[in-house]
């Protein structure tokens, strides 16, 4: 039978004082009266989209916020409730329209299948939720809701105040009247009929998120152990994380949202089974959000909601399904869609959907590259913001220099290249150059004399006071002079100098007490000492990073000097490529036209990257830095590569990029001019 014959046969069964056709169509409005955040996902999930849905934390608010006589079906969470009874009543006496539907422990089955037998309640549905006993009962209510209208009128006079009764036992749930039964008896036919409409409605439940991966269990159980202090913080991360759950903070504000604080816990340890439960809980609540914002249109906060819980589980089986209705209405979104995925920092989503948009031209260029620009800066800020959490989390668990590439002063180095500022490091940097100052004392004190070497040289990588870092150094060196006292041979003690002054890093400096002054000492000596070899490539090695550092910065002339203290050292291909690119350089710096950043250009064309097929197959990345000029005209032109990293794999490649790029022309004094500039060419395999 159609919907509409069920309609047209409701109304003639329905009396004729009832509501008209055109109220009846309204929604009917559902309310999940709970505290327990815990128990919305478990309910969301599958009430059905023709009914609006309010989640209300006590009877009181449900009162208090609704009209008196309003229609509608209340799930009400009876667990621990020793007023069941009264609580019922109240509910009738505001509404008679009201169908209440029990939501409690198992144990209490009889006692509400006695409610249900004397027309107190609707159902009763035992926590946690089954699904289709859930949606069987709530079709239910819905007919018994949908009865009192049709008898009662949607605004009629109230009901009658219920009758007392007890549930058999004192303090038990009152009986309330009778005339919803005898809605529902005279209409039978239109109840079973349109129960058959909503028990045939799809109520599967939603997929459970996937079981842990092997890998990831492996991960979990290789995670460090965390000390007091840290799980402390985990702790009160968590409470936090629970407190906005139960305000519904879920992802605003940014940085006090469940969301986060979830997140947060979760870098301090990542074992936390709380944080990763936490996520879980958050997730479904935000899917069931997504269905409902889509309902009423709602795209900015559907998308924002979607992206939200895609950021954590990308793997669920509902969001394709979700994806799939939002392309449908895409062309109404427009860059809503892209901004909800930038927000949520699912970067490389919104990257594709750019992509797309541009290709189907769903969006204006101008907006595009906004929108480009958008991403770049909030990838930028999430990266630094990423980095900075990493370095407190492990100073927070005092993995100042280990292990390898997962500790506080990588974390510190990394931040840097990524563009931290100074206010974000300062502190950092000065707290832990203070924390490795004492363990490379704690080192030197136990003539741990290496691991107070890299203690030394990871206190300078991040850029630790000059002042400081000399006094550990020069402790490193007293304490070695103690424990090896110079040997008979002077060749030896050379030998030694020069290798404990590259181990910190005093290659060049101090002068006459330096890396280098001691290997040519050495080679002066002992020009067949065997060692010179691998000394010699290792301290021009450093001498170059010197140099390319002083080439980056500008810094020509002491670039110059370090290129020639390392050409003393022999010939090498870094050596030549980088006097070609000090040549460069100079020539640039002697009469062409000024430099500019290349930022500050606006490009007409954009840049069109061709990946070497050599280096693709053997999955090769790497940088080349390119110097150029843009002519009065935008044209492109005096292309060098100064830079390249690994050499000769991506030049050709890089060259052709940059020479096919095109800029409105720089405008002084009313004309254009030719400028200089270069630009990082990046090549990074897909991911």
């Amino acid at each position: 039978m159609t919907k509409a014959a069920i309609d047209q046969r409701a109304s003639s069964a329905a009396p004729r004082q009832g509501p008209s056709p055109s109220s009846r169509k309204q929604k009917l409005s559902s309310f999940l009266v709970t505290s327990d955040v815990d128990l919305w996902p478990q309910v969301g999930c599958v009430l059905t989209q023709k009914l609006n849905h309010r989640q209300i934390d006590s009877v009181e608010e449900l009162i208090s916020t609704t009209a008196r006589d309003q229609p509608g079906v209340v799930l009400w969470d009876a667990r621990d409730h020793a007023d069941q009874g009264e609580v019922l009543a109240r509910l009738q006496e505001h509404s008679a329209r009201f169908a209440v539907v029990a939501l409690d422990h198992e144990s209490g089955d009889a006692t509400w299948q006695t409610a249900v037998a004397h027309g107190q309640i609707v159902g009763f549905v035992p926590v946690p939720i089954d699904p289709e006993h859930l949606s069987s009962t709530l079709a239910s209510a819905c007919e018994e809701a949908n009865a009192r209208v049709a008898l009662l009128g949607d605004a009629g006079a109230p009901a009658e105040p219920p009758a007392a009764s007890t549930m058999g036992a004192p303090g038990g749930v009152r009986e309330r009247s009778r005339l919803p039964l005898l809605v529902a008896a005279a209409g039978g036919v239109i109840a079973c009929v349109a129960a058959a409409v909503y028990f045939s409605r799809d109520t599967s439940t939603p997929p459970v998120p996937p079981p842990q991966s092997a890998a990831a269990a492996r991960n979990e159980a290789a995670a460090p152990a965390i000390g007091a202090a840290t799980e402390e913080k985990v702790d009160a991360l968590i409470d936090q994380a629970q407190r906005a759950m139960r305000d519904r903070h879920f992802i605003d504000p940014t940085d006090g949202s469940a969301l986060s604080l979830y997140r947060s816990a979760l870098a301090l340890d990542p074992a936390s089974g709380e944080a990763r439960q936490g996520l879980k809980r958050l997730a479904e609540i935000l899917l069931a959000r997504v269905q409902s914002a889509l309902e009423e249109r709602q795209f900015d906060a559907a998308l924002q909601a979607l992206e939200s819980a895609r950021s954590i589980n990308p793997d669920d089986a509902r969001l394709p399904a979700l994806d799939e209705r939002i392309a449908k209405m895409r062309a109404e979104l427009g860059p809503v869609e892209i901004l909800a995925a930038i927000n949520a920092k699912n970067f490389d989503r919104a990257a594709q959907l750019i992509d797309g948009a541009a290709r189907s031209k769903a969006v204006g260029d101008q907006k595009l590259n906004q929108l480009r620009e958008e991403l770049k800066r909030h990838r930028s800020e999430s990266d630094v913001a990423g980095l900075i959490e990493l370095i407190d989390a492990r100073m927070q668990q005092d993995q100042l220099d280990e292990p390898a590439n997962d500790n506080a002063a990588y974390y510190i180095g990394q931040a840097k290249h990524a563009g931290a500022t100074s206010a974000d490091l300062d502190s950092r940097v000065r707290e832990l150059s203070r924390r490795l100052t004492l363990a490379a004392h704690a080192a030197i004190g136990e003539r741990r004399l290496g691991d107070a070497d890299k203690l030394a040289a990871d206190m300078k990588s991040i850029g630790a006071p000059v002042a400081a870092l000399a006094a550990v150094q020069r402790e490193i060196a007293a304490a070695r002079t103690e424990q090896h006292p110079p040997p008979q041979s002077d060749q030896t003690r050379l030998l030694d100098l020069a290798r404990s002054k590259l181990a910190q890093g005093s290659v060049i400096e101090p002068e006459n007490d330096n890396a280098l002054y001691y290997l040519n000492q050495l080679r002066a000596s002992d020009p067949q000492n065997v060692a010179l070899p691998q000394l010699s490539k290792s301290i021009q090695t450093q001498i170059l990073e010197q140099a390319r550092s002083a080439l980056s910065a500008g810094q020509s002339g002491q670039a110059e000097t370090l290129l020639q203290l390392a050409s003393v050292l022999g010939p090498c291909a870094e050596l030549d490529a980088l006097n070609d690119r000090l040549h460069t350089t100079k020539l640039f710096a002697a009469g062409a036209p000024k430099e500019v950043a290349e930022a500050s250009l606006t490009r007409t064309r954009k840049l069109d990257i061709d990946y070497p097929q050599d280096a693709l197959e053997r999955r090769i990345e790497g940088t080349v830095e390119i110097g150029f000029t843009v002519t009065a005209k935008g044209a492109v032109s005096d292309i060098k590569v100064l830079d390249a990293n690994p050499s000769g794999v991506f030049d050709k490649a890089a060259t052709n990029a940059v020479a096919r790029l095109r800029y409105q022309p720089v405008v002084e004094d009313g004309k254009p001019v030719a400028v200089t500039t270069k630009i990082l060419v990046k090549f990074r395999l897909a991911t």
